[in-house]
């Protein structure tokens, strides 16, 4: 795995009135992945850090602690806390923090805003290539193709895998759900439009040995199995009908989620918290 640090934030000093390891408890829940008990440490080290910058930090690490737990709505608020309490000295990290947590959401309007902003405020070409990538990203996930495109442009780095995650998305249409639901009436065939096999197959199969169960039964009298086959035919049949809606709508996201992966590419960014009480990001690939 390859690792680079990134001089996005300012660095703790020497010179500050720290304990040696300030922060044990609150890494050593993070290890064991107890991130709301790790959120709750650094915030309580936040709040009691006389130093304004340093409090910032401790909230930030907050912020990221409450995300990995998928609090979102927390995280934000340690975000505010970052803001008020020195507004300017982490303004990227704040930016890509609340760019991911708008993503996890699913508000892409949101996600873009603090992409293009990070992209504003980074200081290097790895930041600002990172940045563009996941406002077209957000882009595309709100089906801005256009806007997906126009947020590459004059960015740094090689966007080539990008551009054509773009055009491979752009080139080919959804499947149409309701389509899904009307082929759906012929049991498996609704599957079949959005290339899930397998469970074509089995709807098939299945449908196919009720039918014969309630042939067979209605042949010897068996009434009451009869009704029992029916019903259950009922059932899949029926099923069969809407797995063909819901067949098309995954393989829809299928291929959003496959576009926007491509896009953003296999750089991932996190603090670096084996350095704490220093305050540094990495890109980790």
């Amino acid at each position: 795995m390859k690792t680079t640090i990134l001089g996005l934030c300012a660095v703790w000093t020497a010179g500050c009135a720290w304990a040696a390891d300030p922060a044990r408890l609150a890494l050593d829940l993070d290890a064991e992945r107890q991130r709301e008990a790790a959120a709750i440490e650094f915030r309580r080290l936040a709040l009691a850090d006389g130093n304004a910058e340093n409090a910032a930090r401790w909230f930030w690490l907050a912020a990221y602690e409450y995300a990995q737990a998928q609090q979102w709505e927390l995280s934000n608020q340690m975000l505010d806390r970052v803001e008020d309490a020195a507004p300017l000295s982490l303004s990227a990290p704040v930016a890509w923090r609340r760019a991911e947590n708008a993503m996890q959401e699913k508000d892409w309007t949101a996600a873009t805003f603090h992409f293009d902003s990070l992209r504003l405020k980074a200081d290097a070409d790895e930041m600002r290539e990172f940045a563009a990538r996941g406002s077209a990203a957000a882009r595309l996930r709100g089906k801005d193709v256009a806007g997906a495109r126009q947020a590459l442009e004059d960015a740094p780095g090689d966007l080539g895998p990008a551009h054509a995650a773009i055009d491979r998305y752009a080139g080919r249409r959804d499947k149409k759900p309701w389509v899904g639901g009307v082929l759906g009436i012929v049991p498996g065939l609704g599957y079949v439009y959005s290339g899930e096999y397998a469970n074509a197959a089995r709807s098939l199969i299945l449908n196919s040995l009720f039918i014969w169960g309630m042939a067979e039964t209605a042949e010897d009298d068996e009434w009451g199995v009869f009704a029992v086959l029916t019903f259950a035919e009922f059932t899949w049949y029926s099923g069969s009908i809407y797995g063909g809606i819901d067949s098309a709508q995954r393989h829809n996201q299928r291929r959003l989620d496959a576009a926007a992966g491509d896009i953003r590419g296999e750089k991932k960014l996190r603090p670096d918290l084996a350095q704490v009480p220093l305050f540094t990001l990495k890109f980790e690939f």
